[in-house]
């Protein structure tokens, strides 16, 4: 809290006397010169919020400093040393909560924090907003500071991956990982393409990404297929980022009837207009590059190009002469860095031979 007031001081925290205090200091630290050790808990650490700030002698105490709290009372406290900060002593702020009225502003704040010097180095604590010097007044939230117990923020990188059928490594860092056999039906049907979230509890994510390697790349059109009914909600506007691994030579795409079916370049077409921040990226290895990468531009971009579909919104990244397992395996983790637009080389991950939009 900003300004300090005088009042009497916090008798249930002020147990050890200044005098008391520099002989605990002196003998402690003399011991841990002799065995070699460092007076802490090493008690595991959380997030930390970049906001530090330093105790304060708010109540103008004999006293030099203030144990940290395990819980939002004043009595609930160890005096041990390894908890105790001496005025000065820097801490970040990890969150904040309502607890004890402390001062005589019957201040309510509480910060759970972690002490970055002093007796109390590497400890995790309470300590009352009385005794920060903090910027806001008594009963008034810290600037920056998240509530304890607080959902994250929503975050809108998550991913859904659709396997292949084939026998390869295709581990994911996806939110959602669907196997092949979850996610296709017979008959080339999109029937279970669509039953995935579309937003994540309990990190609070948002699903704006679908990705797929080689067969794989089947799972983002059925998914689109299964929601076109909706193209101004759901999935299509959910949906900003489509991703496909090395998805197939013109031999892949243009025989097999599950590709051909329902033209899917004017399925990518009608995305890309209906959602303003949807792209198309591919990836495309010495598989997709083969006969001037015939098999995407015939299936995919012919309608794009014929009918006037944002081809600035569509990005293929040419990694030349790279094998059809390495182009999953090597940037697998693009599938969480959607990237913004507009899309140029720079989107490409990895050091890619030379990019294109359609």
């Amino acid at each position: 809290m900003t300004t300090a007031m005088t009042s009497a001081p916090d008798r249930t925290s002020r147990s050890l006397r200044r005098s008391t205090i520099r002989r605990l200091t002196a003998v402690l630290a003399a011991a841990a010169l002799t065995l070699g050790v460092a007076v802490s808990t090493g008690t595991p650490a959380l997030a930390g919020t970049g906001l530090y700030y330093q105790a304060v002698d708010a109540d103008n105490d004999p006293y030099s400093g203030i144990y940290l709290r395990n819980g939002t009372s004043m009595g609930n406290v160890d005096r041990v040393f390894h908890r105790y900060l001496y005025y000065g002593n820097t801490v970040e702020l990890i969150c904040g909560a309502w607890g004890e009225a402390v001062g005589p502003y019957n201040n309510r704040r509480w910060h759970f924090v972690h002490a970055t010097n002093g007796p109390a180095a590497g400890q995790q604590g309470w300590i009352a907003d009385r005794y920060l010097n903090t910027p806001n007044k008594a009963n008034e939230y810290t600037p920056g500071e998240p509530e304890c117990g607080a959902p994250p923020p929503p975050a809108y990188n998550g991913s859904v991956y659709f396997e292949s059928n084939g026998s390869g490594d295709e581990s994911s860092p996806a939110s959602v990982h669907r196997s092949f056999s979850h996610w296709t039906a017979s008959d080339c049907s999109s029937a279970n393409a669509n039953n995935f979230p579309s937003w994540l509890s309990a990190s609070n994510t948002h699903i704006t990404t679908a990705a797929g390697w080689s067969l794989g790349r089947l799972g983002p059109v059925y998914t689109l297929e299964a929601t076109q009914g909706n193209p101004g909600g759901g999935r299509w506007q959910e949906l900003d980022y489509i991703l496909l691994f090395d998805p197939g030579n013109d031999d892949d795409l243009l025989v097999n009837s599950c590709d051909t079916r329902n033209d899917r370049g004017q399925l990518f077409t009608k995305w890309l207009k209906a959602n303003p921040n949807a792209k198309l990226v591919i990836l495309a290895g010495q598989r997709t590059g083969e006969d001037s990468h015939r098999g995407i531009q015939t299936l995919y971009f012919d309608y794009l190009r014929a009918n006037g579909g944002p081809r600035d919104r569509v990005l293929v990244c040419n990694y030349d002469g790279m094998a059809h397992q390495a182009v999953y395996s090597n940037f697998k983790n693009a599938m969480n860095t959607p990237p913004a637009l507009p899309l140029d080389q720079h989107d490409c991950p990895g050091t890619e031979s030379w990019a294109w939009h359609p």
